[in-house]
């Protein structure tokens, strides 16, 4: 495991002032209702609570949040009454898919997990308890949603069967079954009320840093920024940066990790070969190493124990990625390495110093780089203030025809050295943050701080025309909701990946969680899991940036 961000990451050990107080965890807390328009038709991409008319329950997926079993494939549906807002298990996405015969089929998307409703292997059993599992595009998969008096039924493509609410029950937990259709049974009428647009967990893309075979190098670790490539051959891939990685050759027959094992390098990136491809099998980059550790890009240099690569842009056939350097629970220096293009996975590096950005800590440039159209890099930094729940950040530019040249942000011009305090910052962010720029303005994700196990676990968002703020007022646009143990999970990191388009007017953002939370241990039964060391990813709609 690894503390990132020094300063604000020691805060539970150093200031016993500050407390890590947490709220109880319930599988179902009953709240405010959810609240939305009753809809005349589903639409083609639309965000709905779905209510039975015979329970007046909705339908959600059924487990204890608390333990992450909302989160896994094969966990069952049921009903329940209405939840809190935020909690997003009772809302779901109807995504259309396809017609046949002039029938429109569409998947329903669990919006806290990032899986669909699904038939167990495509059973016909009627009366079998229907499952949330990872999308695949089979039968099983996709719904007839037919449009009754007062309502909607739910009809499987694959075997014809409704989806119902066994024997009618008004009960909490109540299994939702398939079951034969009946025209008019209240218990397979469905009320869907539309939602505005919500933010998900992407399944697709946070199983992409699932890799779980031991040739694959890198399997667990955390920062996951990513560089975009357009340098010939390289067109179309993607970098995926990572600090401290275990190896795949440390994964035991059982998926997990030894208590004993710790990662094996301090960083390392993996090549995704096509952006649009999410099978997690691309390799990792290779350099010769003078560490004699050839999957770690950046070295650590002499007298530390460290080097936490982050953000970097694309400038011809090179890419230049900000790379932080310390020692202990200290950052010593920061520097910028230039890795030079192949198209194989045998790339060559050289760490630089650029005057200003080097040889300084008071402000850690690792936030984000913005390629501009105005010929310079924006390169983001932050200065933790109040313990580290706040952040100053700032921001450099060099120009891309000559990146060994920067320049500073003072808050009314540009000079050679880094300047400190309110006056020179562009915002001020929570306890970790992130910008890039997307569609058209610079966006800042800004997280909560994510160590102390504190209640406060948001991710919020702001926005601004210019690379040199102002930034909008923040807004909540997630609640983290994973755990360890039943506690918290530590969580920190936040990217913006702009690059990953779906076409549905939705930003990809990731944030890494730390395998460990405040007053457990991360030993179980003499293995370590590495899901709780990997990276998130999450789609936020425009609609809630204001974008």
């Amino acid at each position: 495991m690894k503390i990132p961000h020094i300063l604000p990451y020691a805060l539970c050990v150093g200031f016993a002032l500050i407390s890590c107080q947490q709220e109880s965890i319930q599988p179902n807390a009953p709240d405010e209702m959810l609240s939305g328009t009753a809809a005349a038709a589903p639409s083609q991409y639309g965000t709905y609570t779905i209510k039975n008319a015979a329970g007046n329950l909705f339908m959600e997926v059924t487990g204890n949040p608390g333990v992450n079993e909302k989160f896994k494939d094969g966990v069952k549906i049921v009903q329940w009454s209405a939840t809190s807002a935020g909690d997003l298990w009772q809302k779901w996405q109807i995504i259309y898919k396809q017609t046949v015969n002039n029938i429109p089929y569409y998947a329903l998307m669990n919006l806290h997990s990032g899986k669909v409703l699904d038939v167990p292997n495509s059973s016909t059993t009627n009366g079998l308890q229907l499952q949330q599992y990872r999308y695949n595009g089979t039968n099983a998969q996709l719904w007839e949603i037919r449009q009754v008096t007062s309502g909607y039924a739910i009809i499987n493509k694959g075997n014809g069967l409704a989806v119902t609410n066994l024997n009618s029950s008004t009960s909490n937990g109540t299994a939702i079954v398939q079951q034969t259709y009946s025209a008019g049974a209240a218990n397979q009428r469905w009320i869907l009320t539309a939602l505005a647009a919500d933010s998900y967990l992407d399944d697709e893309v946070t199983r992409y840093f699932q890799r779980n075979s031991a040739s694959l190098g890198s399997v667990a670790w955390d920062q996951g920024s990513s560089i975009p490539l357009t340098w010939g051959g390289n067109n179309g891939k993607v970098l995926w940066v990572t600090q401290d990685a275990w190896d795949g050759a440390k994964l035991q027959p059982n998926g997990m990790f030894n208590c004993t094992d710790f990662f094996d390098y301090n960083n390392s990136i993996i090549i995704q070969q096509d952006k649009n491809n999410w099978l997690p099998d691309d390799p990792n980059m290779t350099i010769n190493s003078p560490m004699g550790r050839p999957k770690q890009i950046c070295s650590n240099q002499p007298g530390t124990n460290w080097s936490w690569p982050g953000n970097g842009v694309e400038i011809g056939d090179k890419v230049y990625m900000h790379c932080g350097e310390g020692n202990g629970l200290s950052m010593t220096n920061q520097s910028i390495y230039v890795l030079t293009q192949s198209t194989g996975t045998l790339w060559t590096v050289q760490r630089t110093t650029p005057a200003g950005m080097s040889g300084q800590t008071n402000i850690g440039y690792a936030a984000g780089m913005v390629k501009a159209s105005d010929g310079y890099v924006y390169v983001y930094g932050t200065q933790a203030t109040s313990f580290g729940y706040l952040n100053n950040v700032h921001v450099a530019r060099f120009p891309t025809s000559n990146p060994g040249s920067w320049t500073f942000w003072n808050g009314s011009s540009w000079t050679s050295t880094p300047t400190t305090g309110n006056g020179a910052r562009i915002a001020e962010g929570k306890g970790t943050v992130a910008i890039n720029y997307v569609n058209g303005k610079y966006v800042m994700i800004t997280m909560d701080q994510g160590f102390n196990c504190d209640a406060p676990r948001n991710i919020y968002t702001a926005t601004s025309t210019s690379p040199t703020g102002p930034f909008t007022t923040a807004v909540e646009v997630y609640k983290i909701n994973d755990y360890f143990q039943g506690q918290y999970t530590r969580y920190y990191t936040p990217n913006v990946h702009p690059t990953f388009t779906n076409g549905r007017n939705e930003l990809l953002i990731t944030y890494s969680v730390n395998q460990s939370a405040c007053g457990v241990n991360d030993c179980v039964n003499g293995y370590i899991d590495p899901n709780y060391y990997r990276i998130r990813a999450l789609r936020i709609p425009y609609s809630k940036i204001g974008l």
